[in-house]
């Protein structure tokens, strides 16, 4: 496990997949998150949540880089790690790091194996069962596997006491879940301020079941609107929507950016951070 710093100094992340250069709304959920924790004098980490290897573009990241650079935000770089990675944690090179949790989970009888396909869990669910996120309910066709059938399946899912039994590790491509890595992340970087979009609301269930269950503590959770194009869809990063400009364009993005702040976000949280944009931006 990687050297952590004290759970004294506030920490916070932006952790962006390297599917496509950082959109307006990138830079939006960027910005809130930097001047949330540089405000109470805390640590901005940069993470690159490269565990879906079929969406990842190496040379992406270090555009993403370039542009964080270029509107202002430079990340605080993770101590301990190889030269190459400027102070970045990866979760591609996490790999035995999550497993050492999960197996934490199965040893528990937590977990439990799962074959189905989507086909056949669209087969065997109730008509319109659906999850917050809109993702069909696991009906729990595989739930009564035994611990040692654990390798057998296409799935890993949690036995969850009050949501869907949702998948840990994807065995047949042996990756693992946003779910577990995303915890298991923000517990090795003692991230105590999460500023995300208010996209993933429907996974905070999930993340403090699995906080829960290894005894991490809670950080503190705010939301920011999603920036969405002119027919109310959220901005597309592999369809390279709303995409980033250079040179002349940056200072007007940064402004744009926090004028869009203004507009959305609690008002006690702007007089916290405005001191912050007047003196990094």
């Amino acid at each position: 496990m990687q050297k952590k710093t004290s759970r004294l100094n506030p920490s916070g992340r932006f952790a962006p997949s390297p599917s496509g250069l950082l959109h307006f709304g990138s830079l939006v959920t960027a910005m809130a998150s930097y001047l949330d924790v540089k405000s109470e004098g805390g640590f901005w980490w940069l993470r690159i949540e490269d565990i879906d290897n079929q969406r990842s573009q190496k040379d992406i990241t270090t555009m993403i880089k370039a542009q964080l650079k270029d509107h202002g935000m430079k990340w605080d770089k993770w101590p301990e790690l190889p030269k190459e990675n400027d102070g970045i944690i990866f979760q591609s090179q996490r790999g035995k790091i999550y497993s050492q949790f999960l197996h934490s989970i199965i040893s528990s009888d937590r977990a439990f194996s799962c074959k189905c396909t989507r086909k056949i869990i669209l087969k065997n669910s109730k008509k319109d069962d659906c999850l917050k996120s809109g993702e069909i309910r696991y009906p729990g066709t595989c739930k009564k596997n035994k611990y040692d059938q654990i390798t057998q399946g296409r799935a890993i899912r949690l036995i969850s006491s009050n949501i869907d039994d949702f998948v840990l590790k994807r065995i047949n491509n042996n990756t693992f879940s946003y779910a577990l890595a995303v915890v298991i992340d923000d517990y090795s970087q003692n991230i105590t301020n999460i500023i995300r979009g208010d996209d993933l609301k429907f996974t905070i269930e999930r993340n403090i079941q699995l906080q829960s269950f290894f005894g991490f503590p809670l950080p503190k959770i705010l939301h920011v609107p999603v920036v969405k194009d002119f027919n109310g869809n959220k901005l597309s990063k592999q369809k390279n929507e709303g995409v980033l400009k250079g040179g002349k364009h940056i200072k007007n993005q940064i402004t744009k950016s926090w004028n869009y702040l203004q507009e959305n976000m609690p008002i006690k949280w702007l007089e916290k951070v405005a001191d912050t944009f007047d003196k990094n931006f």
